[in-house]
């Protein structure tokens, strides 16, 4: 993702969080105090709606105690305790005080006088609508009763009590004072009462507010449970009114009506309204500064960051290293014009550098693999049209890796210096010296006018190379491996070259190194064979190209076969049979001898059970390499075949080169497990080998075989059997059999058996021969009688 799409949604995430948070903010702060500020205004209406529900009642105590506190009320309570209630002179007093005026003007719908009983002297009901005053009706008798039981008596003048009472028609205001004398100083004879009913007219009246709306109404279950225990609760109608809700007692201190006031939210619509402008500006800056910001960006950062990837994507489509970034600013990105332009003069410092040593080799300062080529591609072209030949000389150090695995690499380094300085002294002017890397050196002879001006190079070549080198305090002896190919003898192309020198060098080392070779055509077709059979080799047990051939060994007392030994034979597709000696190491080399090793087992092993099927119990010898005993598995490949084949260990003799005894420790822990197996263990070519006689204490050796070498070298003459002799004596003395191979003659089988060898073994006796010839062949064993 670029940078521009990330800095705009940045920009854009940050907006509209901000943007968010804000949203939030305002509405659950703001709105929530808003409507909070509204529900403490309508608590105050409620109050006042409470007091002016509480100054009303005061209002109609005060003009009812108009009537009780008066002589005349107090003189016509008298006197209608004492008469007869149709006394004229009470009559008056009523019609003079309590005609519809009376009521009209108090705005009392009900008055009443009651003696200290209870019982009403007086009593009317007041009609608006006919402006008549009619007696009580039996509501208001019961009333009147229920205030007497629930009610305590007035003690004194200034007791009153005033409240809510609920009648059919709904709540009615009612005020009671004592009548009692105008002084005072009388008892109280009797209760006044004054009623007003409460419908929404007289609502209205009492709560004179234009923006909100009172109603009374009767207290109800559902009501007591919306209040949940509280004197003051609050509900929405709707969302744009608010309803406040307080319960009334009634005169006997019940619950009697619910005062309900209901006013605008108009705090919450203000502040809803604000907000709403608020947050169309709020987006609207926000959506501008986003904006700004993104123009900032895209010109000021963006822009230049552009501008300073053109000049540096022009130079480096250009490879043009001289090119520099003109300083656009004394910003940040002019800094890093600034340190851009330092690199690019690093970097063409460093080119110039490396292209002078990118034709050298680091270590010896001689020209490199690709200053080499060149040289020599110049010089093939400057020789096509000349007619002259050119020499390349290929050169690999021999046991080179020695000195840097004992010794380290710094004395490596130190040699090859040394080597490079030699060559470059003892080759002409116009020739070139080349490290193609390693241990590896190319010399180019450009002018060699004849064979013997060659050979004189070459050997001088080789005595640099060969004289003693003293490095730190150590004297060093090294030798080389030298091929050579000739221009245009062997051809025109300077790989070709290399790789013939190459091919003859490669020959030098498999030869025993130390050596100079020309390449020649038949040395090339010895290296193809080599490699093609190391490839067929991989395949050829598969193939079913190979065949075991055995060689009886006769016993030297009895002349009877003693045991065979197994010779592999190969016949490759592509160069027919090809012999032991050449294939054997170019299968220990290329790592298929496991795979060969493994075939040749199994087929000894499924050979001697046939013998034993017609017969004949023997013992094969069969050749085991050091590559196999170094292979963890064998011990359980051979007793997996024993098993298979039905087969005891003494079937099978295992036989072991003298090289073999020096390979180390690992060595010396197979042959003793397969010994311990029951395995016989046999010493070939005893005495061409590197190893002492100490060896054939420590291995677990059970037969020595005398090396043909020595067998051919016996004579009849005194002291031409000495060798022999002395090995067949000192393997005696040790324990040890001794096999006698590669008798050709009549004499040296006699010697052999006069000598005391165990047992003889060559072509006299019989060439190896199939496994299908050896029952006919052990039937003739009478010829080897009559040459006793």
């Amino acid at each position: 993702m670029k940078l521009s799409r990330k800095i705009m949604i940045f920009i854009s995430v940050v907006a509209l969080l901000g943007l968010g948070v804000t949203y939030l903010l305002l509405h659950l702060i703001l709105l929530n105090r808003f409507e909070k500020l509204d529900q403490e205004a309508l608590r105050d209406k409620l109050d006042d709606v409470v007091s002016s529900y509480q100054s009303e009642l005061m209002n109609m105590k005060t003009g009812l105690l108009k009537y009780s506190i008066w002589d005349e009320t107090y003189h016509f309570m008298e006197s209608a305790a004492a008469a007869d209630p149709a006394d004229p002179t009470g009559q008056v007093y009523l019609n003079k005080n309590f005609s519809p005026v009376t009521y009209e003007i108090n705005h009392f719908d009900i008055i009443a006088l009651l003696n200290s009983s209870g019982l009403p002297l007086y009593g009317g009901e007041y009609h608006p609508d006919s402006g008549k005053v009619s007696p009580l009706t039996s509501e208001y008798l019961t009333l009147f009763n229920l205030i007497n039981r629930k009610l305590p008596g007035f003690s004194g003048a200034e007791d009153s009590k005033a409240g809510v009472v609920l009648l059919d028609e709904g709540p009615m205001l009612i005020t009671l004072t004592p009548i009692v004398n105008n002084n005072k100083d009388k008892p109280v004879i009797g209760t006044a009462i004054a009623g007003r009913m409460l419908q929404q007219e007289e609502v209205t009246r009492i709560w004179d507010e234009t923006t909100s709306s009172l109603q009374m109404t009767r207290i109800t279950s559902g009501t007591i449970a919306e209040s949940r225990g509280q004197p003051v609760w609050m509900s929405s109608g709707s969302s744009r009114m608010m309803s406040i809700h307080t319960v009334i007692y009634d005169l006997f201190g019940d619950p009697g009506v619910m005062i309900t006031l209901k006013h605008p939210r108009q705090i919450y619509e203000s502040g809803m309204e604000s907000i709403l402008n608020f947050r169309r500006f709020f987006f609207a800056s926000t959506l501008l500064l986003c904006v700004a910001s993104l123009i900032f960006v895209r010109r000021f950062i963006l822009g230049r960051m552009s501008s300073l990837m053109r000049n540096i994507r022009a130079i480096g489509n250009s490879k043009d290293l001289s090119i520099r970034i003109r300083s656009s600013g004394r910003d940040e990105f002019g800094d890093v014009e600034h340190e851009f332009n330092r690199m690019i003069d690093s970097l063409q410092q460093a080119q110039a550098e490396l292209q002078q040593q990118a034709m050298l080799d680091p270590l010896t300062q001689l020209p490199n693999r690709s200053l080499f080529f060149n040289r020599l591609n110049e010089a093939i072209a400057s020789a096509s049209g000349a007619g002259k030949q050119i020499v390349l000389v290929f050169i690999d150090l021999d046991h080179f890796k020695t000195v840097n695995d004992t010794l380290g690499h710094d004395f490596g380094d130190d040699m090859l210096k040394e080597i490079a300085l030699r060559i470059s002294r003892v080759i002409g002017r116009n020739d070139v010296v080349s490290r193609l890397g390693g241990d590896e050196f190319t010399i180019l002879l450009a002018d060699v006018p004849d064979a013997a001006s060659m050979s004189m190079q070459l050997s001088q070549i080789q005595e640099a190379l060969s004289l003693p080198h003293r490095i730190q305090g150590h004297l060093l002896y090294n030798t080389a491996s030298i091929g050579v190919s000739i221009y245009p003898e062997n051809g025109g192309d300077a790989d070709y070259l290399v790789k013939q020198a190459d091919l003859a060098m490669f020959h030098v080392k498999e030869s025993g190194r130390n050596n100079i070779l020309h390449y020649s055509e038949a040395l090339e077709e010895s290296i193809r064979r080599r490699k093609t059979m190391s490839q067929q080799l991989l395949s050829a047990a598969d193939n079913d190209e190979f065949e075991v051939h055995y060689q009886p060994i006769l016993s030297s007392d009895n002349l009877k076969v003693a045991k065979l030994e197994a010779l592999l034979r190969w016949t490759s597709p592509s160069y027919g049979p090809v012999s032991p000696a050449e294939f054997i190491p170019l299968a220990e080399t290329s790592g298929s001898i496991i795979n060969i090793g493994s075939w040749v087992l199994r087929q000894v092993c499924s050979d001697l059970q046939g013998f034993r099927e017609n017969g004949l119990e023997l013992t094969a010898a069969v050749n085991i390499s050091a590559v196999q005993l170094m292979q963890s598995d064998l011990r359980g490949l051979l007793l997996g075949l024993l098993e298979e084949y039905k087969l005891p260990s003494s079937s099978l003799e295992l036989e072991i080169t003298e090289s073999v005894l020096v390979s180390g420790d690992n060595i010396l822990s197979s042959l003793q497990e397969l010994g311990n197996c029951g395995f016989r263990i046999s010493l070939d070519d005893f005495g061409t080998g590197f190893s002492s006689l100490s060896y054939l204490r420590r291995f677990p050796v059970d037969v020595i075989k005398i090396d043909r070498s020595f067998i051919s070298e016996m004579t009849l003459e005194p002291q031409g059997d000495v060798l022999v002799n002395s090995i067949i004596e000192l393997s005696h003395n040790l324990g040890l059999k001794v096999v006698s191979e590669g008798i050709e003659l009549q004499e040296q089988f006699d010697l052999l058996r006069r000598l005391g060898s165990d047992e003889l073994q060559g072509y006299f006796i019989s060439k190896p021969i199939g496994a299908r010839h050896i029952p006919s062949f052990l039937s003739q064993n009478n010829l080897f009688n009559a040459k006793k």
